[in-house]
């Protein structure tokens, strides 16, 4: 990595050095202008980070410094070369406009948009990734729980940053090494994290002596329980939390666990909005008034694709579901059905005072079919 490192930031003082030496047009009234070698300049600019990841490697964004601050100062250079020649005001303005094109395509959606990629993915995905590592080590669990929440909210809000900039090679390297491992971290401690939850909710309510509260609260954390995989490598730490609360609550009977599948499925949607309101607290508020249905107040606005990527997949996660309009849930023609559900919508504003019904097929021990109504207020 280290002969990488020293690799990339030769070959990018040596370009600077090119560019630098670069001048396109002495000051003066020229009465032409050729763009021909600064628009070379621009292409090996971007080949600084094209070029390595073609073979594999990332170029980090320090070797790039030299290269763009180099670009930049050719660019002005060329801009007051142009507007100091003769050519006229039309031919002035085409030979500006063409110099941008390029420069936009090469450095600001290209070099420029690289570089802020990188610098987010090793800045702020990275340590987070990093900090969850040490707190599991540490067997500090409720450490690795604020770190989910953090990374949930980058994955959410912030990593289009990684799509932004030209360079297939460059991009995939980036997703794989960062956001595909991030991602998957999301996803094995969704539940965990929605039942280490559910059991300090539980602790808080019974310390406030509201035991009814917590005996329901109990119910919905056997439903969870039943649900996370033995293998899964944090069931043994909530386990023990679980027997924690169960020594806990000697004193009260416990609640039999739900015994049909109706009965599983109210439980399951509780704990769901308890998720999606952790999940989404800045941008909507979710409740249910009757069985079957999630009633969505909408806070901020917010783009349908961003609300309906995470909101699915926690919602088939959460109830357990088969089939979404006779489909399997992953199925193209079950994600057909959920985007046709949501019509033309763009954002959730154009959403409000609208009903989607979504016929589902959960299964709690059997099949259970029934009409998932959501409202959005």
């Amino acid at each position: 990595m280290k002969k990488n490192l020293i690799k990339s930031t030769v070959a990018a003082a040596v370009l600077s050095s090119s560019i630098l030496a670069f001048s396109p047009i002495a000051y003066g009234k020229t009465t032409s202008v050729d763009l021909s070698a600064m628009k070379n300049e621009l292409n090996k600019a971007t080949e600084q980070y094209v070029n390595p990841a073609l073979t594999g490697l990332l170029a980090p964004s320090s070797s790039l410094y030299v290269t763009l601050n180099s670009v930049k100062q050719n660019y002005e250079t060329t801009k007051k070369t142009i507007n100091a020649s003769s050519l006229s005001t039309k031919n002035k303005a085409a030979k500006l406009s063409e110099l941008d094109a390029v420069y936009n395509e090469k450095i600001n959606k290209g070099l420029v948009s690289y570089i802020d990629a990188y610098n987010y993915a090793t800045k702020y995905l990275a340590p987070i990734m990093k900090e969850m590592q040490e707190a599991e080590a540490e067997n500090d669990f409720a450490a690795v729980v604020k770190g989910y929440h953090q990374l949930s909210n980058q994955l959410k809000n912030r990593t289009s940053i990684l799509y932004r900039f030209s360079g297939k090679a460059a991009r995939d390297l980036l997703l794989e090494n960062y956001k595909k491992p991030a991602d998957a971290i999301r996803n094995e401690l969704a539940l965990p994290v929605t039942l280490y939850m559910k059991m300090t909710e539980l602790n808080t309510i019974y310390a406030a002596g509201k035991k009814e509260e917590a005996l329901k609260a109990y119910a919905e954390v056997e439903v969870l329980l039943k649900t996370l995989p033995a293998t899964n490598k944090y069931a043994p730490t909530l386990l023990k939390e679980v027997e924690k609360i169960k020594t806990l609550m000697n004193a009260a009977p416990i609640l039999p666990s739900p015994n049909t599948a109706q009965e599983t499925l109210d439980a399951k949607v509780a704990v769901l909005i308890t998720e999606l309101n952790a999940s989404y607290s800045k941008n909507i508020a979710v409740s249910s008034k009757i069985s079957n249905a999630l009633v969505v107040a909408i806070k901020e606005d917010i783009s349908v694709e961003a609300f309906s990527q995470g909101f699915y997949t926690t919602l088939v996660t959460g109830l357990s579901i088969t089939k979404v309009n006779g489909s399997a849930p992953t199925s193209l023609e079950a994600l057909a059905a959920m985007k046709m559900a949501f019509g033309e919508a763009k954002s959730l504003a154009d959403l409000k005072g609208k009903t989607i019904v979504l016929p589902i097929t959960v299964n709690n021990g059997s099949d259970l079919d029934v009409k998932l109504t959501i409202v959005f207020e």
